[in-house]
């Protein structure tokens, strides 16, 4: 059978002119494309390897400068590139191509790249192909018409998957191991670093508190001890907040938390209404704060106004793709125009699929419910989780926390590696309860110093229950 039957040169031509002229497209469909059995032509082959480094490693968005200057890069990709036409020729294709048609090249493009791994694994197709219906096939009715010989072929259709034999390269992995621990970044908090094992990557944490107690605060210290202190690339994504808030949020965390080396005293609300004591003051916080902020900083920030799974999906996909995000927030869980647990359920399941297939780590808020604050902090239960009670079972690190009473305070010691304290009844603490964890030991209560008015989180250690004093008798 000759070759020009198991192509379509058209759509792969039309497939490349459509990502070249909606660059987004390739979010969509890099997990699909398989470039090395899915372009029979070379130079369709070459244009999408280029755009495909182009668009992770230079820009997202596609100009003949831009281009002409990425292929200059490379020695022997611009003798390629030359060689087939250059910008003229994606030009050409950018003309001909529909990128709203692009599902329809994909499956065509799909359905030729299944046939050539049939024949490269000599099974007959020509019954196939000449069949009258042919035309009208798309890939998965190939796979059907050929169902009892699909088991061979693992390359083309979804990657494919094989089993791996457990145990045959424990040794190689006990090793790896020591040489580098499984460990992920570290937290601003040293218990959770502890815990959770760091903050790894393809796993979720979810952090659950009551309505306006300060879930986008923890995080905002997350975020910029990250994204700033580490230099780690991150993204943000709200639902609620605007930017303006977290630019405050981040102004007050960097100025006041000891984590980040200058030490401050200094309210968010004075910074947003510009009261300063004096123009030192005002220098200090604007030219050497803010000044250390811009050199360092290495967060995304976007607000949701959808944020439906393929809104946050198309998103996430893009940030890591193109701009090397290592971990991805999203603040707040919710449902998407509705408030039906199933949706939230759905949508943590969508970031927890996201973050083992790109390889990062995630972190999202969620609301406790309204009643949760007449629970103690050590009752707390995935059942406290408004409109979302399920989720437990997808994510791997639940920390659900809550304001403690300062009527309370006399029930409970703070213990650390320094002994066992009395809570300060000046101080507000609040309780994390673990109860979810994937990465250790599960059921304790975490106590963290909260100044929500200056955004400093300091954890202090394990509450505990103060000792019941023995009556005398």
């Amino acid at each position: 059978m000759s070759n020009t039957e198991l192509n379509d040169l058209t759509s792969e031509a039309l497939f490349i002119g459509s990502l070249y002229a909606k660059p987004i497209l390739y979010v969509d469909y890099t997990e699909l494309i398989k470039s090395k059995y899915d372009f029979d032509d070379n130079d369709t082959k070459f244009l999408y390897d280029s755009f495909e480094l182009f668009y992770k490693t230079f820009s997202q968005d596609v100009t003949e400068t831009k281009l002409n200057i990425f292929m200059q890069q490379d020695i022997e990709r611009l003798k390629q590139y030359k060689k087939i036409g250059g910008w003229k020729l994606i030009e050409k294709q950018m003309e001909l191509a529909d990128p709203d048609d692009v599902k329809n090249y994909f499956e065509s493009i799909k359905k030729y790249s299944l046939l050539r791994e049939f024949q490269r694994k000599g099974f007959p197709i020509e019954k196939l192909v000449h069949h009258q219906k042919f035309n009208q096939m798309k890939a998965e009715d190939i796979v059907r018409f050929m169902r009892y010989n699909v088991d061979n072929i693992n390359t083309v259709i979804g990657g494919g998957k094989q089993a791996v034999q457990l145990g045959r390269d424990i040794k190689k992995k006990l090793a790896k191991w020591r040489e580098s621990p499984d460990m992920g970044a570290e937290f601003p908090f040293p218990i959770w670093t502890e815990l959770f094992r760091g903050f790894r990557k393809k796993k979720l944490v979810v952090d659950g508190m009551l309505s306006n107690e300060g879930k986008s605060r923890r995080m905002a210290k997350i975020v910029n001890y990250l994204g700033v202190l580490k230099k780690i690339p991150v993204l943000v994504l709200v639902n609620e907040q605007d930017e303006d808030e977290w630019y405050a949020m981040q102004a007050s965390t960097i100025s006041n938390n000891e984590e980040f080396g200058f030490g401050y005293d200094i309210r968010e609300y004075d910074i947003v209404l510009g009261n300063y004591k004096d123009e030192e003051e005002f220098d200090f916080v604007s030219n050497t704060i803010g000044s250390w902020i811009e050199d360092n900083h290495k967060i995304y920030f976007l607000e949701l106004n959808q944020y439906s799974d393929e809104d946050l999906e198309r998103e996430i996909k893009k940030h890591v793709l193109g701009l090397g995000v290592q971990y991805v927030f999203y603040d707040t869980l919710k449902g998407y125009k509705t408030d039906n647990w199933e949706t939230v359920k759905q949508t943590t399941t969508k970031l927890k699929d996201l973050a083992s297939e790109l390889n990062i780590g995630a972190y999202a808020t969620i609301q406790l419910t309204d009643e949760t604050v007449l629970v103690d902090v050590e009752d707390l239960t995935s059942m406290n989780i408004a409109n979302a009670k399920q989720l437990k079972h997808v994510v791997d690190h639940l920390i659900l926390e809550k304001r403690i009473p300062k009527s309370q305070y006399n029930n409970y010691l703070i213990k650390n590696q320094w002994g066992e304290c009395p809570l300060d009844p000046d101080k507000t603490y609040y309780g994390q309860k673990v109860d979810k964890n994937r990465g250790g030991g599960k059921g304790m209560v975490l106590v963290t110093e909260v100044d929500l008015d200056r955004n400093i989180w300091k954890e202090l250690g394990y509450l505990i229950r103060k000792p019941k004093e023995k009556k005398r008798g």
